[in-house]
């Protein structure tokens, strides 16, 4: 059976000038079978053109065949939910989780919020090597993007964001990637205040609240350790690898 990859970018046009910028909107992206490709295609944009950060000036919609045989199938990561009465605890507990994962070293938890920081801007996710300290995307404005993922047998065809099937996909495809450590996301939906942290020993661990209800912004980091593969690998990995995960295989979410 052939697959087709969609994917949309959506975006608007802010400001004037020197200071003129494409500001991203929304953003969708399924690997489905032939018959889903028009019923799939008109539920994204439906999506971008109903969006809370407002009505795009740009919507790219990407159709491209899959082959089966080139799609690799992963068992979704356990899921932990952690309950916080505040954005700040949150913030805390996610840090607490991570800094072990980065080795020794003092300042750990500055750094990270320092980092978180930095990516609020960026179109992408943020990789940074905690062998060197150094950030590794090849365009820092850009970021680097995971691609080309759906949930196995995923039958949903409506234009509404599921954040949770989106993120445990996509974080479970990221944990996979060659020399991955961990991944760190705060989301930048004004209102979604839902993070999570993820990786292999961790599971995906999400934290129900992570920032205010109303603030736009939020990051991706990818950590990432050169001492176990090339910056180069990871990279074709979560750009170019067709993933499919089977979100089904998920065991019940329990509670930290």
């Amino acid at each position: 059976m052939d697959y087709y990859s969609l994917k949309m970018r959506a975006s608007q046009h802010v400001g004037e000038g020197e200071n003129s910028h494409e500001q991203h909107i929304s953003g969708a992206e399924r690997i489905v079978g032939r018959d889903s490709v028009e019923a799939v295609c008109t539920a994204m944009v439906r999506r971008a053109m109903n969006h809370s950060k407002g009505d795009p000036d740009f919507i790219n919609v990407k159709i491209e065949k899959v082959h089966e045989s080139d799609i690799q199938v992963l068992k979704s990561l356990p899921v932990t939910r952690v309950d916080v009465e505040t954005w700040q605890e949150g913030l805390e507990k996610a840090f607490e989780l991570i800094t072990p994962l980065m080795g020794s070293g003092c300042g750990l938890r500055e750094k990270l919020q320092e980092l978180l920081r930095a990516t609020f801007p960026m179109r992408g996710a943020m990789l940074y090597d905690i062998a060197t300290g150094n950030r590794l995307e090849p365009d820092h404005e850009r970021g680097v993007r995971a691609t080309y993922m759906d949930a196995l047998h995923s039958s949903e065809v409506d234009g509404c964001k599921n954040h949770f099937n989106e993120a445990i996909v996509l974080a479970t495809k990221v944990a996979n990637a060659p020399g991955m450590v961990a991944e760190f996301c705060v989301s930048d939906d004004p209102n979604y205040v839902t993070g999570y942290v993820a990786s292999k020993e961790l599971g995906y661990v999400r934290i129900m609240k992570m920032k205010e209800m109303g603030d736009e912004n939020g990051g991706r980091i990818f950590l990432f350790d050169s001492r176990k593969a090339s910056a180069e690998e990871c990279i074709e990995y979560l750009q170019k690898k067709k993933v499919l995960v089977d979100v089904a295989a998920c065991h019940p979410e329990r509670r930290a």
